[in-house]
């Protein structure tokens, strides 16, 4: 949906008109849009406000249609999703103040000025929390998957990732293990998945442990990530064709039942090796940390994934799995390694592929 309008909304939601249709029979400045769905007359043009069913509710100005597709409502969206509290109320709770900015003017901008400078301040377990009016979580969608005009738009994927990996993703560096990895975190509710399994309490069980003692559960999730990470997974590769690998991290038992669920499973999408300079030069993070973190992510030498040798190979070959030495030189060169041969010493010491003759392999994976 790219546009929403009046008559998309709930019907118990007041709407101010400058001018009253006269089939309508009412004496109250705000009518429900129940009533004003039974109207004849055009009356889009005509609102001016909208409020809650409740005569002392605060309104605000709005104009319908509201059009989403636009860079607002794009980095609004990922914002919330990662925040998760879009459902009971439309407010954020983070220590991040660029956020706060990012969430006030994509309402003044959505729906207006004034329904921005309705926004409360406070703070809530020692983080900042802006408060939208409540009822724009009944105006402004917030969809379980990404919108398709977000997914379809270059610019617009460039500016969602931003958007999330800053909300929900970190970057890691140890330069004493020279290693670096870029990571976005996404939970899902498992508690159907969960039948004879005996989860304790609060603590996280990492993949490792899932798989040793929980191995039918394992098998039950493993292929079931969230939609969220899959269609960023997507958007990495289709658009600024970057690697990611995506896998379940964990799963913890809560006491209550959260945002996400009694019973969620943690999972991640990690970029590594050069993808990481990938995406520090075409989407990069937002935080002066995170960004000196990738600056320094930099100056580590970036080497090519393993597996991607592997899909060289796989090109190579023919239908019988053979290949020659000399073209996959030839392929390794133009993806920038400076010694292919090492490569094929080493796969053919595990066994990954069979020395036929001299200059002549057959792949065995």
């Amino acid at each position: 949906m790219e546009k929403i309008n009046w008559f998309d909304l709930s019907n118990n939601l007041m709407l101010k008109l400058k001018n009253k249709p006269d089939d309508i029979d009412s004496k109250r400045d705000f009518i429900t849009i129940r009533k004003l769905k039974k109207s004849k007359k055009e009356i889009t043009s005509k609102i001016i406000a909208i409020k809650k069913y409740r005569r002392n509710n605060s309104s605000f100005k709005i104009n319908f249609p509201i059009y989403l597709k636009n860079i607002y409502y794009v980095k609004l969206y990922p914002l919330m999703v990662s925040e998760r509290s879009y459902r009971t109320e439309f407010s954020l709770n983070l220590p991040e103040i660029f956020f706060h900015k990012l969430f006030k003017e994509s309402i003044n901008h959505l729906i207006s000025m004034e329904a921005g400078n309705y926004i409360k301040y406070d703070y809530n377990k020692g983080f900042l929390r802006s408060r939208a009016p409540s009822v724009l979580k009944n105006i402004i969608p917030i969809p379980n998957q990404i919108p398709k005009f977000i997914i379809n738009n270059q610019k617009f994927a460039k500016e969602y990732l931003k958007v999330a990996f800053e909300a929900e993703g970190s970057a890691i560096l140890n330069l004493k293990k020279h290693k670096r990895c870029i990571k976005l975190s996404r939970y899902v509710n498992i508690t159907d998945f969960i039948q004879n399994e005996k989860i304790p309490l609060q603590k996280r069980l990492f993949k490792g442990i899932i798989i040793k003692e929980y191995p039918q559960l394992y098998q039950k999730i493993k292929d079931y990530p969230p939609i969220l990470l899959a269609q960023e997974k997507l958007m990495l590769k289709k658009y600024f064709d970057i690697d990611s690998k995506i896998g379940i991290e964990a799963i913890r038992k809560n006491k209550v039942s959260n945002r996400c669920g009694k019973i969620t499973a943690r999972w991640t999408l990690l970029i590594y090796a050069n993808n990481i300079n990938k995406f520090i030069n075409k989407i990069g993070f937002i935080s002066k940390n995170k960004k000196n973190i990738t600056k320094k992510m930099l100056t580590l030498r970036s080497n090519n994934p393993q597996y991607t040798n592997l899909k060289i190979i796989d090109q190579i070959s023919d239908k019988k799995g053979f290949f020659l030495r000399n073209d996959f030189i030839k392929k390794m060169k133009k993806e920038g390694y400076i010694s292919p041969s090492c490569f094929l010493h080493r796969f053919h010491q595990k066994g990954l592929i069979k020395r036929i003759k001299p200059g002549y392999f057959k792949k065995l994976f």
